[in-house]
C-alpha cells in the first residue's frame, strides 16, 4: 500500500537518489497512506544538507532554515524536506538549543514526537517502523516515541498535537502519554497562543471533536487558559463548522471572548462566534418572521448555526432560503430614492426608520414585497412619525 500510494510521488525522490544522496518519505504522509487517508502535506528527510536541497531544485523557499528545513516545488506538489537531525537542549520547550545532522536516518526518527508519526519508507528499504508505529496505528492509540515525560519537555506542544491527532484520527491517546500531559501541562504556557490556537482549532473542525474530552481529562484545558473548564466537550454538533462548535461548545459570549482574544484568534471568528452567541438569545422562537429577522441581523450562515444550537428544526429556514424571501433592504421593492422621488420624505434620518419599518413588514408578509404596496405603507408610516 505504501509503495503504491507514495509512487506518484518517486520522481522527487529519484532526484535525491540520481544526486548520490538518500531520502525518505517520513510522518503523516507515511501514516496517512497506511491507513488509506490523503496526505495534506508531503515531508522527505534526506541526509543532503540544505544547501544541497537548494542545489538540486530550482523552485525552493527557505521555509524553515535554522532547523534545517527547505520547501521545494517540483512536479506540482509541494515538499517539505528536512536533513536527518539530532536535536537537544530545549530551555523555551519548543525549540532545540542546538541540532546536528546525523547522516543515519534511525536517529531522526527517534527525536520525533508519536510513533504514528515516526515511520518512514523509501523505494529501496521499504517501509522503516522502529517504534510500532504500526501497531499503533492498528490499535488507534496515540502514544509518544519513548518517554512522554521527555518529548512533551522538548516541545510542549505537542502535548495539543496528541489531542489534535486523537480527534483528527478518532484514536485514543495512551495512559502514559495522556499521564505525561497532564504532568507537563504547565508547560504550554511557553508555547506561542498564535500555534495553541492553530491547534486548537484543528482538533475543533475535526471529525471526531467528543475527543476534545482530553484537554479536560489532562487539565491542560484549563492551563491554556482557566475558562477551559467552562467548555461544553459533549454533543458537539457534527457540522465540522468552526463558528458553530466554538460558539457551541464556550456558550457564554463573555467567555468566547476572553478566550478567543486571549489566543489571538482572527477578527473573523470572534465577530462571527459572537454574533451566533447574541442571536441565540434573541430568537424568540423557530417561525419563519423571527427567522427572517435573524438573518436580517446576523446573515444567512449565522442564522442556521443559531437555529442548529437552539435546537431547531431548520425546514422553515430552507423554506425562507429557497423563496429568497426578503431579509434585507437591499431586497425590498423600494428603496430610499422611491421615498424621496415619491415626496414621502425629505433627505434624512427617516429614510432609514421608514425604509426599516417596511422592511418588518415584508418580513411578517413577504407578498407585501410589491412597489404598490410598499409605498403606500411607506406614506402612512411618515404620517405616525
Amino acid at each position: 500500500m505504501l509503495k503504491k500510494t507514495l509512487m506518484q510521488h518517486k520522481g522527487v525522490w529519484d532526484v535525491f537518489r540520481e544526486n548520490g544522496y538518500k531520502a525518505y518519505f517520513v510522518g503523516g504522509c507515511v501514516r496517512d497512506a497506511l491507513l488509506g487517508r490523503t496526505a495534506k502535506d508531503i515531508d522527505i528527510a534526506t541526509d543532503a544538507k540544505p544547501e544541497d536541497v537548494k542545489n538540486l531544485f530550482k523552485n525552493n523557499y527557505d521555509t524553515g532554515l535554522k532547523f534545517g528545513s527547505i520547501t521545494v516545488s517540483y512536479d506540482d506538489y509541494y515538499y517539505d524536506i528536512t536533513t536527518f537531525r539530532m536535536e537537544s537542549g530545549y530551555s523555551n520547550l519548543r525549540h532545540p538549543d542546538s541540532l546536528d545532522y546525523t547522516n543515519d536516518i534511525k536517529l531522526d526518527l527517534k527525536r520525533r514526537d508519536f510513533s504514528v508519526n515516526a515511520m518512514a519508507f523509501c523505494f529501496e528499504e521499504g517501509h522503516i517502523d522502529l517504534f510500532n508505529g504500526v501497531t499503533d496505528l492498528n490499535k488507534k492509540v496515540i502514544k509518544a516515541v519513548g518517554d512522554p515525560n521527555t518529548r512533551f519537555k522538548e516541545d510542549a506542544l505537542r502535548m495539543m498535537r496528541a489531542i489534535r491527532f486523537a480527534c483528527e484520527l478518532g484514536f485514543i491517546i495512551d495512559s502514559e502519554t495522556l499521564k505525561a500531559i497532564e504532568k507537563n501541562s504547565h508547560g504550554i504556557k511557553f508555547i506561542s497562543k498564535e500555534r495553541v490556537y492553530a491547534e486548537f482549532t484543528k482538533a475543533v473542525s475535526s471529525i471526531y471533536p467528543e475527543k476534545l474530552i482530553y484537554l479536560r481529562q489532562s487539565g491542560l484545558g484549563r492551563k491554556i487558559h482557566p475558562l477551559f473548564k467552562t467548555f461544553d466537550y459533549h454533543n458537539i454538533p457534527r457540522d465540522q463548522d468552526l463558528i458553530l462548535r466554538l460558539a457551541y461548545m464556550m456558550k457564554r459570549k463573555e467567555s468566547a471572548i476572553n478566550v478567543l482574544e486571549f489566543l489571538k484568534a482572527d477578527k473573523f471568528t470572534i465577530y462571527n462566534v459572537l454574533q451566533v452567541l447574541e442571536g441565540r438569545v434573541k430568537i424568540a422562537e423557530n417561525s419563519k418572521y423571527c427567522i427572517r429577522k435573524l438573518i436580517a441581523n446576523i446573515g444567512i450562515a449565522n442564522a442556521k448555526r443559531v437555529l442548529i444550537l437552539k435546537g431547531y428544526n431548520i425546514s422553515l429556514y430552507l423554506d425562507i432560503i429557497r423563496d429568497k424571501d426578503c431579509t434585507s433592504l437591499a431586497d425590498m421593492a423600494l428603496d430610499g430614492t422611491d421615498l424621496i422621488t415619491t415626496d414621502v420624505v425629505k433627505e434624512g434620518i427617516d429614510v432609514r426608520h421608514i425604509l426599516n419599518r417596511l422592511l418588518d413588514e415584508v418580513m411578517k408578509d413577504p407578498s407585501k414585497n410589491r412597489f404598490e404596496i410598499l409605498l403606500p405603507l411607506a406614506r402612512q408610516i411618515k404620517k405616525e412619525l
